[in-house]
């Protein structure tokens, strides 16, 4: 057990202590010659504190009936569907019992004032007092009680949204990974079978690159100019490959220190633009721009569409629209166009 939780169990333990002992002392506070208001009738001179006692007793007994339905009728009762009526019965039987000792130690400690209507206004008036404190008592634990338990049960299901969150984030950035690297090894077999020297620099690129998604990709986030250097690498990758009919412009505004984001998440719309936007025989240029403020972060992509049906069939941006979802929920705006054959996609993520 930590300190921190010793405390905490010390501090409420010190909190009720205090509370119930001014219950219990504040019977004897009242007294009228404490307040040095003369003694009402009827109080026996060889008894003086026989209604404190009575008081005394009958606090006592529902600070005993508070922590029963706190700790026991509540929790194993109330909270389970199928055994309330047993739990409402059990609470109508402690009133009854409650009642009846009530009954008996007014008889036994309190002198009713004289006269038979006083002593009938006494005897409903002590019943109606009796039925108040009785039920803020059973309001009061029941209260605490369920409070106490629902926010547990909420904590309950934060722990498990959180867990499987994590566990599909893990299969999302697993199946991520596979999909860029066949990709940037298509692009690299496309350069061996020009006999270009380019293979072997696009060979280096690709060590950066895996070596970037072996380290970093754990953690759910890293630090931006450590992503965009990543990109770099991957867009210069593949400019080896292309021809001058896929002329690239790749521009970065804004300083990206000192802010984070979630790893690859650029990285889909840069690959489909290449991938689905490059040609060898039409002018096909792809357009990439960067936009970094002070909490904002804007991709911009724009290419031709050589394949409609690719573009729109790729677990790359289907991933990605569920990583947003899960790392910046309510945080971001996705826009994707298509308008005469060129496709646009707009990102802005809140960082």
């Amino acid at each position: 057990m930590t300190n921190y939780l010793k405390s905490t169990i010390l501090q409420r333990i010190v909190i009720h202590l205090t509370v119930w002992l001014a219950v219990l002392s504040l019977p004897f506070l009242l007294r009228p010659d404490m307040t040095g208001r003369p003694m009402p009738p009827g109080m026996p001179a060889e008894t003086p504190y026989s209604r404190e006692i009575f008081f005394l007793v009958q606090n006592a007994v529902l600070i005993i009936f508070f922590y029963l339905n706190y700790a026991v009728l509540v929790p194993r009762f109330l909270t389970i569907q199928r055994r309330r009526w047993t739990y409402f019965a059990v609470i109508l039987l402690s009133f009854l019992v409650f009642q009846v000792l009530a009954s008996v130690l007014q008889y036994l400690l309190i002198t009713p004032p004289p006269g038979n209507l006083s002593r009938y206004f006494f005897q409903k008036f002590s019943f109606l007092t009796s039925i108040f404190f009785f039920g803020l008592a059973w309001a009061a634990s029941s209260g605490i009680r369920l409070n106490t338990e629902w926010h547990k049960a909420e904590k309950r299901r934060r722990e498990s949204e959180n867990e499987r969150l994590q566990v599909e984030l893990k299969q999302l950035k697993s199946q991520l990974n596979p999909h860029f690297l066949f990709n940037t090894l298509n692009g690299i077999y496309t350069l061996t079978l020009t006999k270009t020297d380019s293979a072997s620099n696009a060979v280096l690129q690709l060590s950066h690159l895996l070596r970037y998604v072996m380290t970093e990709t754990q953690y759910d986030f890293v630090p931006l100019d450590r992503d965009l250097e990543h990109l770099q690498h991957f867009v210069a990758l593949h400019q080896m490959r292309l021809t001058a009919q896929t002329p690239v412009t790749f521009t970065i505004e804004g300083d990206p220190n000192g802010h984070q984001v979630a790893p690859l998440l650029l990285l889909p719309f840069v690959e489909n633009a290449f991938k689905f936007g490059s040609s060898a025989r039409d002018l096909s240029p792809v357009q990439i721009a960067v936009v970094i403020t002070e909490k904002q972060l804007t991709l911009s992509c724009r290419n031709h569409i050589r394949n409609t049906q690719a573009v729109s069939s790729g677990i790359g941006i289907a991933n990605t629209r569920r990583r947003l979802d899960l790392l910046y929920n309510g945080r971001y705006s996705l826009h994707i166009s298509e308008q005469k054959g060129i496709y646009n996609v707009l990102l802005n993520i809140e960082l």
